[in-house]
């Protein structure tokens, strides 16, 4: 598979959104984070995204030149509208927000809408926990309904990821980020572009039979909920919150998806020494168990993502044939030399 450095990557996104019409600044922001999710082992959010964005803007359904407004409705909450902009620089804007009131006020709080895909949700609780607030972010909403409650034969629910960020003390934050449906549409569309199967009661067919192959899903077909009913209540909680609270579904476009940001300072109840000193201990308490049979080591959520980050900083970034012709065709489309995608070995 073709492997290309993340400066490689990094320069053909900040191209394409800057030939699409987005300021210098705004292109940068997009399209490093597009690379940092393939760099983080979840090409599902990164460079395969960028001609769908170049499409919603050639669609009328992004802005690539505006920027988020903020209002703050009380001295802890704020509501951050993308006005139809980029998610990404929504989401960023949030997390500075809700970093900045958490630290003054204890706990702050961010309503999210108006933003197209904000990107890997991770990367937000990430940012905020690198900055030493613990921050918990859903995304939900009646778009994109792609999922069956549990026991439902017909899709209810988008996919409503979670994600939290918790700092600790001397260790690595934990960073959890994952869809509350058994699998990320993103991650149907890598498996289909790399020829791969799907884990066991992921998803069901149009006739609704259990089904591995990502074609089934694209035909008609529909995700489960992961985890049966737990993963459908969660579902359910996610939607009210990222809408519900927002009121995303009113919009009359595309995207009635709406986000809540939680940020929280761990030295809100007690001093930060001690709340590093408990985590650490839990962190250390977690990764110390006898492992199971067919695993070396128990890792904390945010590891492998880190680890990903280091190898493919050092061996490139891997990039499908099937999505590296996708971007060739954009740069072609938008009049852009991609010579380096086309020569990296």
């Amino acid at each position: 598979m073709p492997q290309f450095s993340s400066n490689v990557l990094e320069q053909y996104g900040r191209d394409v959104f800057t030939a699409a019409g987005s300021p210098p600044d705004i292109a940068d922001s997009v399209a490093c984070s597009l690379v940092l999710a393939d760099l983080s082992g979840h090409p599902s959010h990164g460079v395969m995204r960028i001609p769908d964005y170049v499409t919603y803007i050639e669609e009328g359904l992004v802005d690539p030149k505006v920027r988020p407004t903020i209002k703050h409705v009380t001295p802890n909450a704020v509501f951050v509208d993308g006005q139809w902009g980029y998610g990404q620089i929504t989401a960023a804007d949030a997390v500075a927000e809700v970093v900045k009131l958490a630290k003054a006020s204890g706990i702050a709080m961010a309503g999210i809408m108006n933003c197209n895909h904000v990107g890997r949700v991770g990367e937000w609780v990430e940012l905020a926990a690198q900055s030493d607030v613990l921050a918990i972010m859903v995304v939900g909403g009646p778009s994109d309904i792609v999922t069956a409650p549990f026991g439902g034969a017909e899709t209810a629910l988008s996919t409503n990821p979670i994600a939290a960020g918790v700092p600790a003390g001397s260790r690595d934050p934990m960073i959890m980020d994952f869809a509350t449906s058994a699998q990320a549409v993103g991650k149907i569309r890598i498996a289909q572009a790399r020829g791969m199967q799907l884990p066991e009661n992921s998803i069901l067919d149009s006739e609704g039979n259990s089904t591995t192959d990502p074609d089934d899903f694209f035909d008609g077909g529909l995700l489960l909920p992961f985890g049966g009913h737990k993963g459908s209540a969660l579902s359910i909680l996610i939607d009210a919150l990222g809408s519900g609270m927002t009121g995303s579904e009113l919009t009359d476009r595309y995207n009635k998806l709406g986000a809540i940001l939680i940020g929280i300072n761990p030295a809100v109840f007690r001093p930060r020494d001690e709340y590093g000193a408990a985590v650490d201990g839990l962190f250390d308490r977690v990764t110390g168990v006898q492992t199971a049979p067919g695993f070396d080591e128990v890792l904390i959520p945010g590891e492998p993502e880190r680890r990903a980050r280091m190898e493919q900083r050092r061996t490139g970034v891997e990039v499908a044939p099937a999505t590296l012709q996708t971007l060739l065709d954009t740069a072609e489309k938008l009049g852009i030399d991609a010579v380096a995608l086309s020569n990296e070995p």
